[in-house]
């Protein structure tokens, strides 16, 4: 019988009432998200215009779990059997969204018919057709050609069907985050260590669990973008270029996370005053050298090289990182695009 079928739920107000192993279940999963991995893909979760869709009550998780591990599952269980009809909602709001198999969660709490109600928010992954980047501006550029995207900032587009990433002939994509997903997620369950250790009275917070449910991130973004990842691009008529564009205090080299972090100045303050929220991988996993060098290695053999940010940038050649740019001739450079082809 369906959980829901329960006549008997309780109305459960208060996390500290829960079986201690789902309350550090639910405290590791809120803190374990990593939102900024999910954008550094071109997905994202999705948060609702009114109301939470995907809604489960405290009472619902009531009752003994041998680890935490099962916890989770009870949780998405729960997901699941709302899944359908919260996703009717989504998609009113969202039109384009294709979702993916994986929640974002949050504490969440409502008033309904006078009853307060408290819980949990499932926050569906999706793609959208565009995001951080207008890809309606190079739409012209691309259509009916054979593309290769140089970082994973565009995979959750080249996997949307109403992108116009879609109107290409074929789309070939680097991976350069999935070969360090390990250091990545060592990462940042060391941050949610430091934060629970420092912040927490309870110190909730289950490592391994943490690990689970983000190595689950990088495996359903994988599975999904696995039919536009190469190792060795075919031929291709336009290369695009996807770069967010980060504050020059929080740039550094081609280093691990975890020394940036540290030697960086900008992080080691954050770390230093518990601004923990603030921290980012995005400026470590996008560095200028390693960007540089798979322009160097892949762009000077299409037709086309085209630059998209997600803030505005100055004329290329003023972009002194750049140590490429002399060998492109630029035909169109505007704020957030710049269209560049092979100089010889």
């Amino acid at each position: 019988m369906s959980i829901f079928g329960k006549k008997d739920e309780k109305n459960i107000l208060h996390i500290d009432h829960l079986n201690p192993l789902m309350k550090r279940a639910i405290k590791t999963l809120i803190d374990s998200g990593i939102p900024e991995i999910a954008k550094l893909y071109g997905f994202r979760y999705l948060f609702p215009k009114v109301g939470e869709p995907l809604f489960i009550p405290y009472g619902l998780l009531d009752d003994d779990y041998k680890d935490t591990h099962e916890a989770f599952e009870r949780i998405l269980g729960i997901v699941e059997e709302k899944r359908e009809q919260g996703m009717k909602i989504y998609k009113e709001w969202f039109p384009s969204a294709e979702e993916i198999d994986h929640y974002r969660f949050t504490f969440y709490s409502t008033a309904q018919e006078g009853k307060m109600r408290v819980g949990l928010a499932a926050n569906p992954l999706a793609s959208l057709e565009q995001d951080a980047f207008n890809l309606k501006d190079i739409e012209s550029y691309i259509q009916g050609k054979k593309i290769l995207i140089l970082t994973p900032a565009l995979a959750g587009q080249s996997v949307n069907r109403a992108s116009p990433l879609s109107k290409s002939s074929k789309i070939e994509l680097i991976d350069i985050i999935s070969k360090r997903e390990n250091e990545i997620i060592d990462s940042f369950i060391w941050l949610n260590k430091t934060f629970h250790e420092r912040y927490d009275r309870d110190k909730d917070y289950d490592a391994e669990l943490g690990r689970s449910y983000m190595k689950r991130l990088f495996s359903v973004i994988k599975k999904t973008i696995s039919s536009k990842i190469v190792e060795k691009p075919g031929d291709v008529e336009v290369t695009i270029l996807p770069l967010f564009i980060y504050p020059k205090n929080k740039l550094v080299g081609n280093v691990s996370v975890m020394e940036a972090w540290n030697s960086n100045s900008t992080y080691s303050e954050i770390l230093r005053q518990g601004r923990f929220h603030e921290i980012e991988v995005g400026p470590i996993l996008y560095n200028v050298e390693s960007i540089n060098e798979l322009v160097e290695k892949y762009a000077s053999n299409s037709e086309k090289l085209i630059l998209i940010t997600d803030q505005k940038t100055p004329p290329v050649d003023r972009i002194e990182q750049f140590t490429w740019a002399k060998r492109f001739r630029v035909e169109k450079d505007s704020d957030f695009f710049k269209v560049m082809t092979p100089a010889v």
